[in-house]
């Protein structure tokens, strides 16, 4: 029986990850969900950004929704096998879609209060929002990362090992629970901030 080298050191688990979900993906949505806010803001037109920054934050908050509470109890309702067969090509693509998508909303937030002036005479509820965002950018590409990309190389190899891919999984979704709670909270605060509270 043959051995598959597994990779030792993070980067290579990156190029599995980046193979998997394959490079012209990857890269589409870093230029889309990092280009869109930086040109916006260039631009100078609060409005223009506005519709960015929300539009990316829709999508980003539908994502989340969406794989939680749609697609994964699916997943589970399908067996072990056809959920190991969709997870091989969905995770790699969640992973290399939601990481500049999160940085791209959280950076359009911030580049948006610069636009609108808020920056000038910051309220609590623009320092609740950075700080939220700011964590969610941690955990984001902290522990989630950390457990996505490991879940996608076990799910690369020949024989994935259902053990460890359960607790990762586990792991996954307890981290990502913690996203959507910090994510609701975030959208409170920026309401606050635009109804001026």
């Amino acid at each position: 029986m043959a051995t598959v080298d597994r990779p030792s050191t993070h980067r290579e688990e990156l190029n599995i990850l980046i193979d998997s979900a394959s490079k012209r993906f990857a890269a589409i949505a870093v230029v889309l969900f990092l280009g869109a806010p930086i040109v916006t803001y260039l631009s100078g037109d609060p409005r223009g950004l506005f519709y960015v920054h929300v539009a990316l934050g829709a999508f980003w908050f539908g994502l989340d929704f969406f794989f939680k509470f749609v697609l994964g109890p699916s997943l589970d309702a399908a067996g072990d096998e056809a959920a190991a067969a969709v997870n091989a090509q969905v995770i790699p693509k969640m992973v290399v879609i939601a990481e500049p998508l999160s940085v791209g909303v959280i950076g359009s937030g911030i580049a948006l209060a610069d636009l609108m002036g808020y920056w000038a005479d910051p309220s609590l509820w623009l320092w609740a929002a950075l700080g939220i965002g700011t964590l969610m950018l941690l955990i984001g590409f902290g522990p989630l990362h950390l457990l996505t990309t490991r879940m996608s190389v076990e799910l690369s190899m020949p024989d994935p090992d259902g053990n460890r891919l359960d607790e990762l999984f586990g792991k996954t979704v307890q981290w990502g629970m913690v996203q959507t709670i910090l994510m609701l909270a975030i959208i409170l605060t920026m309401t606050a901030l635009r109804w001026g509270l």
